[in-house]
């Protein structure tokens, strides 16, 4: 097993990279039972006013062990436990499945020590689970969840640090009658063409009566883009997705949101903002080059269309050290590609083994097999669980050798009645087009000229034939490919 301390180096990668849940983010509830038999449930617990610490860890890890053995939680604990304060409560989360109880009790092989023996506050074992409802990707990991639900990364922090965590004014239980507050953007992260984007958020009831209404306005810098007036029944720390507004983009744009109606706690009332980028905008030919780490058997890679089907799909290899090819000819339109390693360090494999070999990957837009564009290089030391980058394919490399039949495509298909023809021609040709059903018969036959090389979409009414299967013969500057259509 690849043991992943939290002292990795953080990704510096430019684009989305995805990593375990950020600061402001709501907690998974979780009921769990201790290793003494006494259940829990966070958000009781939450609900009667706690600040909860959780501390993701495992009975190998020596950072772990190491802030264990400083003994700050159990410290903490006595000082603002319910022997204290009564402020907190704190959990041991041991979450590798694979431990023992003696590897917790510090008699296994894989263990650093006796985690049990002076531990205070509440150890619940075998909570892998719980461990990925969080999204966390390595040990330790501390979080400070507030009786809001939200929490944020504590992280190995001192004794003070912590306090200043679970004292502050954001993160108290609800007190005042009425408190209206933004936890989140929920809206669209990425633009592609010219289609309009959705601008979500998540508002939450941090009072103690019920929220029946208020007003969010969306802000471009100082500028208002759109606004809501919500109405609706949210109880005490109750959330709803709210959509603020619709707006088109020219550019990556910043937006902040604020409840504009008055309530008794302006503070957070303007706790959320989104980034929503522009995709990248390149040529067809996109080629993606991959040498795979010395764990070739964790990475996984797609390119996907806008409705998410895959163009091109790959889970796990074999060869350790290889260099792979792909090359994809895409048509027109919006695509994400996404590579992710399952074990969250990338294609960093020294890091862990400290001898490699290390591996890289660049996405390129290719004119014959030159580079035209660079969209994404990657090498170590950097290291990811998953990267999402967005682009959009709005013209033809200059040199495209890709056959007809390999770059026609339909749209929609089914239809119920009209529908596009989209292909790249390599010459310059007459282009016609048949309709044929299954016995045979043309039911529509088109002319559309001589057309140049290049891209080409070419709309097709099927609005006077019957329900039904027809074959689409495409010809175009010397080459023919036949598609299948379903008519509704």
């Amino acid at each position: 097993m690849k043991q992943f301390f939290a002292v990795m180096a953080a990704a510096m990668i430019t684009l989305s990279a995805s990593a375990q849940l950020p600061d402001g983010s709501i907690a998974p509830d979780f009921t769990a039972t201790d290793i003494d038999g006494v259940e829990h449930n966070l958000y009781d617990l939450l609900d009667e006013g706690y600040q909860v610490i959780l501390d993701f860890s495992a009975t190998w890890c020596g950072p772990c062990w190491s802030y264990h053995e400083a003994g700050t939680l159990e410290d903490l604990y006595e000082m603002y436990g319910p022997d204290g304060t009564n402020e907190i409560r704190v959990f041991y989360i041991e979450s590798d499945d694979t431990t023992t109880d003696a590897d917790l009790n510090g008699t296994g092989g894989n263990t650093q020590g006796d985690w049990v023996t002076g531990t205070t506050y509440p150890i619940i074992d075998n909570a892998s689970d719980i461990f990925d409802s969080y999204s966390n990707t390595y040990y330790p990991t501390i979080y400070t969840v507030c009786p809001s639900r939200i929490l944020s990364e504590s992280g190995q922090a001192s004794i003070a640090g912590h306090t200043e965590v679970f004292q502050s004014n954001a993160c108290a239980a609800a007190s005042l009658p009425n408190d209206a507050a933004l936890v989140g953007y929920t809206g669209e992260t990425v633009a592609c063409g010219d289609s309009p984007i959705t601008l979500s958020v998540n508002l939450m009831n941090q009072g103690l009566d019920n929220l029946t209404s208020c007003t969010i306005t969306a802000y471009d810098g100082a500028t208002a883009v759109g606004s809501t007036d919500w109405s609706g029944s949210l109880e005490t720390y109750a959330i709803e997705d709210v959509v603020v507004t619709t707006t088109a983009l020219d550019g990556s744009t910043d937006f902040d949101f604020t409840i504009t109606s008055s309530d008794d706690n302006a503070a957070n009332n303007s706790a959320a903002s989104g980034m929503v980028n522009v995709s990248e905008q390149t040529t067809n030919n996109i080629r993606f080059t991959l040498l795979t780490d010395a764990y070739p058997g964790e990475i996984s890679w797609g390119v996907y269309d806008e409705n998410g089907n895959a163009v091109e799909e790959v889970n796990g290899y074999g060869d350790v050290g290889a260099e792979f090819i792909y090359d994809m000819n895409l048509p027109f339109g919006c695509y994400v590609f996404r590579i992710a390693d399952s074990f969250g360090d990338g294609l960093h494999a020294s890091w862990y083994n400290g001898t490699g070999p290390d591996g890289s990957f660049s996405l390129d837009a290719m004119d014959g097999n030159n580079v035209d564009q660079n969209l994404i290089t990657y090498a170590s030391p950097d290291e990811y669980v998953s990267i999402e980058f967005p682009f959009e394919v709005t013209s033809v490399s200059s040199v495209d050798e890709a056959s007809l039949m390999e770059t026609v495509a339909m749209f929609p298909n089914p239809t119920q009645g009209f529908t596009n023809v989209q292909f790249s021609s390599a010459k310059a040709g007459r282009a016609t087009l048949e309709v044929l059903n299954l016995i045979g018969e043309r039911v529509i036959s088109q002319d559309f000229g001589t057309l140049p090389a290049g891209e080409h979409r070419l709309a097709l009414d099927l609005g006077s034939v019957k329900a039904g299967i027809y074959l689409v013969n495409l010809n175009a500057g010397g080459e023919t490919s036949t598609l299948r259509v379903t008519k509704h």
